[in-house]
């Protein structure tokens, strides 16, 4: 993924995230065979029966469905495509990987989803107002890209 190809996808981004305000929510950006990008929102499990932490809240967490990024695999390496970025949003707060968020993307000092981005939506009032991207850089996760797309960005502090 580059800066210029998340740019393109932010319309798309915006308009998953404030499609529903009240609770976070994740995907994948995915690039197609053809080269063509997508954003693909998937079900934020978080605070389900089904879930590893049924008590999680929604609008502070988000759990991937595994069977929508299975299918989703799947489907992309019969095709040549990949998975380039995680997305999800804060409901109420900055576009900053929380404790939380690296808990979910690491595993064993490794990404869970190698080169794949961490882009986090930051959020006030329903509305986006950043966008920032995330890279491993062989050791945590750097910044990469940031988009401003409303008002001055939120100033609380990661969850």
């Amino acid at each position: 993924m580059t800066p210029e190809a998340l740019q393109g996808l932010v319309p798309r981004l915006v308009e998953v995230a404030e499609g529903d305000p009240d609770r976070e929510v994740c995907g994948f950006l995915v690039r197609y065979g053809d080269g063509s990008r997508e954003v693909v929102p998937v079900a934020n499990r978080a605070g389900t029966p089904d879930a590893p932490d049924p008590g999680e809240d929604p609008r502070h967490a988000f759990e991937v469905d595994p069977a929508a990024h299975l299918a989703l695999s799947r489907r992309l390496r019969g095709s040549g495509g990949a998975i380039e970025g995680v997305f999800h949003s804060h409901v109420d707060g900055p576009a900053r990987l929380s404790p939380a968020d690296l808990r979910r993307a690491v595993l064993d000092g490794r990404p869970v989803l190698p080169g794949a981005w961490q882009v986090v939506l930051g959020m006030r009032s329903g509305k986006v107002l950043e966008i920032r991207a995330f890279s491993w850089n062989g050791g945590a996760f750097a910044e990469v890209a940031a988009v401003r797309t409303g008002a001055a960005p939120s100033s609380r502090p990661a969850r």
